[in-house]
């Protein structure tokens, strides 16, 4: 497997569970089962963007790195979006919710597409499938460690 297709897959479950959380917005769920089902979502979706960060961006550092450049500004992002699970996470108050959660699911699926449409294209382009896999099997035997 390449890196690549894990973080993808990974996307698919980060947006089943956002449209969950969306649903018991919509139902208007207590605050509390809705931070409970953020929280769910919270730690992978952390865990992944560190992933991003450790295990990829640093082999697309040379060609798309640098100050203002795709790396940058989807490093910018992760924080951003960091900050939005805290404030999710951190029993919100009821009627915050809503608004929270709107501003957060609009970046996470902007960053996705992101993500989807341009890096991992452009890292299967710069790195090819060999060095992909391998880092793949680098970030899991790191996580076994």
């Amino acid at each position: 497997m390449r890196i690549i297709d894990r973080f993808s897959s990974e996307h698919d479950v980060f947006l089943e569970q956002l449209e969950v959380i969306e649903r018991l917005v919509r139902a208007d769920a207590p605050a509390l089962q809705v931070v409970a089902a953020m929280r769910t979502l919270a730690a992978p979706l952390l865990a992944h963007a560190e992933n991003e960060e450790r295990a990829l961006f640093p082999d697309l550092e040379p060609t798309m790195g640098g100050e203002g450049g795709p790396l940058a500004m989807l490093t910018e992002e992760h924080a951003t979006i960091h900050g939005q699970v805290d404030e999710l996470t951190s029993d919100p108050a009821a009627h915050r919710i809503p608004d929270l959660l709107d501003e957060f699911q609009g970046l996470l699926r902007a960053h996705i597409e992101k993500e989807e449409q341009v890096l991992f294209p452009a890292a299967a382009q710069i790195l090819g499938d060999d060095r992909l896999a391998r880092l793949d099997r680098d970030l899991e035997r790191t996580a076994a460690a």
